[in-house]
């Protein structure tokens, strides 16, 4: 008997070996921590789509967006823009839609072109009232790469105007922008935020 048992023991331990883990408790904590940055990822594509394609969002809704989107990141986010736009550079800090201080028009110093508020609300076109896109985002190019409470992430942001052809009552699903985002997040209080993002132009999404 004890040696059947030692013998069954031995087959559990090589089958866990063989799967890749050793710790099943370790593996479903790494699940965890995945799963809540892919839901990160969806908040992010979630704020930055219009909600109402037929008339465009309202002010309060965008402002509603914009909101959301600042929840995502930490105090002391980072954006740095480099698409070859006038635009580009640094946007640093979080920030408040309906706070001139912390949510500043776009300056002329690169290293410092305002804040996150800045950057979505001035400058991200998914914000402008007079868009109407929503954001796709190709799950086999979407990254993440867990380090304790810390993570590098890339993804990417494949923007459609969904507004609608009168022709035909349907959206018009025409391309408008492109953009990878890679950079990094960071655990803080039990969840995990946007701490810094590239972005860049997307290449064709090509498996």
């Amino acid at each position: 008997m004890l040696r059947n048992r030692i013998i069954c023991a031995a087959i559990a331990v090589a089958a866990f070996v063989w799967l890749g883990t050793t710790n099943p408790a370790a593996a479903q904590e790494g699940n965890t921590q995945a799963t809540a940055l892919y839901k990160l990822q969806a908040a992010f594509h979630r704020f930055g789509s219009v909600h109402d394609p037929v008339n465009g969002d309202s002010p309060d809704v965008v402002t509603a967006r914009i909101r959301g989107m600042l929840s995502l990141w930490t105090s002391d986010g980072i954006v740095y823009l480099n698409v070859g736009g006038a635009k580009d550079g640094y946007y640093i800090g979080n920030g408040d839609p309906d706070d001139p201080s912390t949510c500043p028009t776009v300056s002329t110093d690169p290293n410092n072109r305002g804040t996150l508020c800045t950057f979505f609300k001035y400058v991200a076109g998914s914000f402008q009232a007079a868009n109407k896109l929503v954001s796709l985002a190709p799950a086999y190019k979407t990254a993440f790469d867990i380090n304790g409470r810390t993570a590098t992430f890339y993804f990417e942001c494949h923007y459609f105007n969904v507004a609608i052809d009168p022709g035909t009552g349907k959206p018009l699903w025409t391309a408008a922008s492109h953009f990878t985002f890679d950079g990094s997040a960071r655990k803080v209080e039990g969840h995990w935020l946007f701490s810094l993002g590239v972005a860049g132009i997307a290449p064709v999404p090509v498996p």
